[in-house]
């Protein structure tokens, strides 16, 4: 059995393990109750229950676009189960067109993006903050069906422009998550897509110059024209910079000596239609 909340009252996600019960473990914390078995046969999704004043739910929430179409309409962190995974805590965005699963932002330099290849497989940061949701996530999600991503971008004289792609994913680690990403449109030059297409992902650790000298995980060519993890910490001192480092989107100012102040990473189904509530 599997129990997920938010604040307490959310979501109640009910699994049936069918199971050789050799061994098991129970955890329990404030936001999760768990029973794994050792040795599991097979899974069945029994139901997820809403609040008794809520949307019903007939199935486990895959991701944030899940959660939207069952009657969420407020942004802040769910837990989530992709397919082939557990449970995650993730930041859905419900209000920019609503679905969107959150996966990576930063926007005041408080958490450092200067981190090896295991923390990047497995995340750090927490959702409602700067944060990188992990690729090892990003991974199981980004092939649950077609996905599109979208980027909003903010320079320090609080511009807001984004780039939307609508084929986005990544393949798994033992193709060290190479990007495929396409169909590029937006309200800003495309940095992304066109440059980074096809190219595996690398840390500072993994040998590469790119990630070295920009201090950060990322899909890096020759090296880049976008780089939205460089800088580790950055700040507003950040915002004229003497290297390859911070936020960079090339066509915002045809530099990369320059970092802009904030950006979010988030993805959603290709064939996301909203709709109005229940």
């Amino acid at each position: 059995m599997q129990v997920i909340f938010r604040e307490g009252k959310e979501y109640l996600c009910l699994y049936l393990h069918v199971f050789t019960p050799t061994k098991s473990s129970l955890t329990l914390n404030a936001n999760r109750i768990s029973f794994w078995p050792l040795h599991l046969h097979l899974l069945l999704t029994f139901f997820v229950f809403g609040p008794p004043d809520g949307p019903r739910l007939s199935f486990c929430p895959s991701d944030c676009a899940s959660l939207y179409h069952s009657g969420v309409r407020r942004s802040g962190v769910y837990t989530i189960v992709p397919s082939a995974g557990n449970g995650v805590p993730v930041y859905c965005d419900m209000e920019t067109g609503g679905g969107w699963t959150v996966f990576q932002r930063r926007h005041g330099g408080s958490v450092s993006f200067n981190r090896g290849w295991s923390a990047y497989r497995e995340g750090f940061g927490e959702p409602q903050g700067e944060h990188w949701l992990g690729n090892r996530q990003l991974h199981l999600l980004s092939n649950q069906g077609h996905h599109s991503l979208r980027i909003d971008l903010q320079d320090w004289s609080h511009a807001h422009r984004h780039a939307l792609y609508h084929s986005f994913r990544i393949e798994g680690e033992e193709d060290r998550y190479r990007l495929h990403v396409s169909g590029f449109s937006g309200t800003v030059e495309d940095s992304f897509g066109w440059y980074h297409d096809q190219h595996s992902f690398s840390t500072p650790d993994t040998g590469n110059l790119c990630a070295e000298l920009s201090h950060a995980g990322w899909w890096f060519h020759q090296c880049f024209h976008a780089n939205l993890n460089g800088g580790g910490r950055y700040s507003l001192t950040a915002q004229n910079l003497l290297g390859p480092d911070g936020i960079v989107w090339f066509s915002w100012k045809e530099s990369d000596f320059y970092s802009l102040k904030a950006v979010t990473m988030m993805m959603r189904p290709s064939g996301f239609r909203p709709h109005s509530s229940p």
